[in-house]
């Protein structure tokens, strides 16, 4: 549980940090699709609800590009 806890913290921050590092260009180009999505990605990977194992990769959620490991519906809460 502690180890996932910490997962959880160090998969926030780095969220924080990308949003933070790319607000600006990310503000004057709106993503339609994943593809369009470009920056490096952290090297982790997590167990999602669903029991399969995931990693970093990019999403477009609501015209923004975003980092995510397990899709939407399968976090871990």
């Amino acid at each position: 549980m502690k180890a996932l806890t910490r997962t959880a913290t160090l998969l926030a921050a780095i969220v924080a940090v990308s949003a933070l590092a790319g607000a600006s260009a990310q503000a004057a180009e709106r993503c339609r699709t994943a593809e369009e999505c470009k920056g490096p990605l952290p090297q982790i990977c997590m167990r999602c609800k669903d029991g399969k194992d995931a990693c970093a990769h990019w999403a477009c959620v609501r015209h923004r590009c975003v980092i995510e490991t397990c899709p939407r519906q399968y976090q871990r809460s």
